[in-house]
């Protein structure tokens, strides 16, 4: 069994939240853990990483063989599927998957770039151990908010979701967006199911909440929470009310962190404008109110 879909990302964009409710689908098989992001993998000759960067980027699958067995037990379901949002970010994701699964289906949903790279980084300093600091980070010579910065560039979506538009039939391509997640869940969730070919009368659970942003209240306890290496072991064998009992826990530690400052919102902003004019014509929706 290999997966007829692929949930490419983006990162921050509600992807988490997708993956369980695609769990949750009768019909629908998601790999025991996220993020397995084989197609992202590779390393050259001397061993080096082809693509990534080992503080940022972390490849749970790295083998064939491997990959094949997440789906070991996917016998029956209508949908097979799997979500490593690395994939819209990485260069080569598109060609590979493409070489690989020619018939597979893409899911991408996109989020407003700027708070989408906020976020993101928000989740890279609870990942440190280290707390938001308004006067180092939310100024314009902070490291995150620099054009070529990793949040910054995965905001950029046109080019990396060209590579896929290119390699795959556009009948083949779902993308949505991160207000409609927020706006109409339910709805969202059912146009997926359509889209991968099952029930889209199913409804999930809609009250748990799903990889909440901001900061940590207590950050040791969201340090244990969130542990890859607990969360690797653990994962596949959690009673879904265990799993979904741990993330209503992860989000009431989880305070809201500072806005960004509206001069540094204006200018981050500008800096995606082509950008998202150039997106919104690649998926035919209108994303004006993120200009």
């Amino acid at each position: 069994m290999l997966p007829n879909f692929i949930v490419i990302g983006a990162a921050k964009a509600g992807t988490t939240a997708l993956h369980w409710y695609l769990v949750e689908h009768p019909d629908v098989f998601m790999t025991p853990v996220k993020d397995p992001s084989y197609f992202a993998y590779g390393r050259d000759e001397q061993g080096r990483l082809l693509w990534g960067d080992p503080d940022l980027h972390y490849f749970r699958v790295q083998s064939w063989p491997e990959y094949v067995l997440l789906f070991a037990e996917a016998d029956g379901a209508t949908a097979i599927g799997e979500a490593s949002t690395m994939y819209l970010e990485c260069p080569q994701s598109a060609a590979r998957i493409r070489k690989a699964l020619p018939d597979t289906r893409i899911l991408c949903c996109l989020r407003e770039p700027v708070d989408r790279a906020y976020s993101d980084f928000q989740m890279y300093l609870r990942r440190k151990g280290e707390r938001l600091d308004p006067a180092r980070d939310l100024t314009l010579t902070a490291a995150w908010v620099q054009p070529q910065s990793h949040w910054m560039r995965i905001g950029r979506y046109h080019e990396q979701l060209m590579r896929y538009y290119d390699a795959f039939p556009r009948d083949q391509i779902h993308v949505f967006l991160f207000d409609d997640l927020k706006k109409n869940t339910l709805g969202t969730v059912q146009q997926v199911y359509k889209f991968l070919g099952v029930d889209p009368t199913f409804v999930p659970d809609l009250d748990t909440p799903h990889n909440i942003g901001g900061m940590p209240a207590n950050p040791r306890l969201d340090r244990i929470l969130r542990s890859r290496v607990i969360r690797t072991a653990v994962q596949p064998w959690v009673p879904q009310r265990a799993a979904n009992w741990i993330r209503r826990l992860q989000a009431r530690n989880m305070r809201q962190a500072p806005p960004l400052p509206p001069e540094l919102r204006r200018r981050l902003r500008e800096h995606f404008h082509t950008d998202v004019r150039k997106t919104a014509e690649l998926i035919g929706r209108n994303l004006e109110h993120w200009l």
